[in-house]
């Protein structure tokens, strides 16, 4: 039952800012089974979850080029997080993208406040999207490095959804294949069966909220949003010792 929830609240987060359900889903539901069962399980229904996502942000607009070279840039960043997950004990590094995603956030903060004047140049997407490959490889959340990467090119929240969950499920997709690969596959049916409930009842949930919020606004929230996630990553690190 924990799973159900757990999964409904992260998908209505990620429905209304377009991204963040890993670090709820992975970060909790790793205390109560086995991380690497949650890291792969989740992958699939998240996978419905971005593809839902897409449909219900089909009206926004695809700057191809920004999109395709964060995809390109994901691939090897992805093979290079599996390839450690499955290799390594993760939980000394969550602390280090923990506190990159921090670092992230504030950057991003400076840039949307002026204090800074040091944009992340649009022919930056391939280290972007490596970046988000790798921690998305590794602990199952991709989303800051892109994110933050779009909403300094991109003002519609709609497209920067629509973009963000086209990128997701590049990444969900060659995640799956390297997992299987390398095989780090690891499935629960029950697992399953609650996370796809509390998806489907989480991202319904999160598209009418997601209407009421003006660009100006979800603009605003972006890089509180990614401090916020760098801090629960982190605490969830810390129970997980």
């Amino acid at each position: 039952m924990i799973a159900f929830f757990v999964v409904l609240f992260a998908w209505f987060f990620q429905s209304i800012t377009g991204f963040g359900a890993g670090i709820f889903i992975i970060g909790i539901l790793s205390i109560f089974y086995d991380p690497k069962m949650v890291i792969v399980s989740s992958a699939l229904f998240n996978l419905l979850g971005t593809l839902s996502l897409i449909y219900q942000n089909r009206k926004g607009k695809i700057e191809y080029y920004l999109l395709f070279s964060l995809i390109f840039g994901s691939i090897p960043g992805i093979f290079l997080g599996a390839y450690v997950l499955d290799r390594i004990n993760t939980k000394e590094l969550i602390f280090v993208v923990a506190g990159f995603i921090s670092l992230l956030g504030l950057y991003d903060l400076a840039v949307y406040k002026g204090w800074l004047r040091l944009q992340i140049n649009r022919y930056m997407g391939i280290p972007v999207g490596f970046l988000g490959g790798f921690f998305a490889g590794l602990v199952g959340m991709g989303g800051p490095p892109p994110l933050v990467f779009l909403t300094q090119h991109l003002q519609d929240p709609t497209s920067i959804r629509l973009m963000l969950n086209l990128f997701f499920t590049s990444n969900i997709l060659f995640r799956l294949s390297f997992y299987n690969y390398m095989d780090v596959v690891s499935l629960d049916v029950g697992f399953l069966m609650a996370g796809l409930l509390g998806l489907l009842a989480g991202t319904l949930l999160g598209d009418l909220f997601a209407k009421k919020i003006s660009a100006n606004q979800y603009r605003a929230g972006v890089p509180y949003m990614i401090i916020l996630l760098g801090f629960v990553l982190f605490v969830f690190g810390e129970l997980h010792r």
